[in-house]
């Protein structure tokens, strides 16, 4: 059996990859490692597996991820950002400077679509980047996750227990009589705006129209989107570990 895992700053999220497909996904905080553990064992006790990762984290959680994978599993190997990867060229004079997750799904992007297409990510921080149908990739630009937003109120006295659903209302009022909806509304506005300026004009100098990937679990909360050629992949990271994984 062939897992993959995507390990982000905050949780991993684990499926089954059979056949470019991914299967049977969960997610666990990276705080659960124990857990983590367990799940992997209880299934790898019953048949051979592998396992294919990528990760932003190093540390502490990657020595012990390592270590208890390698007793799990007959085959572990991690995804590495590189300079180019299936004739698609990483914009980065270091590409290891680029996270894995960006790189996957920049990958993914152009084997899947082979459009001009930007992925939106919504993780910790929220990754923009660009790759053409040509597979280049032009860079990109980074903004804040939602979480950080929320604690750059954290010096407000009033402020300090303000917390953001991630299914808060895609049909929120633009202006709003809650506190808390208004810190919500302000980040979809400061998000959608940004997406809406790159996007615009990006697809302004391309003869086709360009592809949005909305990528990540917090996607299907932002609206107010002008693109109208659109997607939303909540497990892309996955989702392209699965397209490259034969490659390795």
């Amino acid at each position: 059996m062939k897992f993959i895992a995507d390990i982000g700053n905050s949780q991993i999220k684990i499926a089954i990859s059979e056949d470019e497909k991914i299967f049977k996904i969960k997610t666990f905080s990276l705080r659960d490692i124990n857990l983590i553990q367990q799940y992997f064992t209880n299934i790898c006790k019953r048949e051979k597996c592998s396992l294919f990762y990528s990760s932003v984290v190093g540390g502490d959680f990657e020595k012990k991820f390592r270590g208890l994978t390698s007793k799990i599993f007959m085959k572990v190997d991690k995804f590495e950002s590189t300079k180019s990867f299936l004739s698609v060229k990483n914009a980065y004079s270091s590409p290891s400077k680029l996270g894995s997750d960006r790189w996957l799904q920049i990958i993914g992007a152009h084997k899947i679509y082979k459009q001009n297409t930007i992925i939106v990510s919504f993780g910790s921080a929220v990754s923009i980047d660009y790759v053409t149908s040509k597979g280049v990739h032009k860079g990109g630009v980074l903004l804040s996750g939602v979480d950080r937003y929320t604690k750059c109120f954290s010096d407000i006295h009033n402020l300090k227990a303000i917390k953001l659903s991630r299914m808060t209302n895609a049909k929120s009022k633009i202006l709003e009589n809650n506190t808390t909806k208004q810190i919500a509304i302000g980040y979809k506005l400061m998000i959608s705006s940004s997406i809406n300026k790159i996007y615009s004009e990006l697809d302004s100098k391309s003869q086709k129209k360009v592809l949005l990937i909305l990528s990540g679990s917090y996607a299907k909360n932002i609206s107010g989107i002008v693109a109208t050629n659109k997607v939303t992949e909540p497990y892309f990271v996955l989702k392209s570990l699965a397209l490259v994984e034969k490659y390795i």
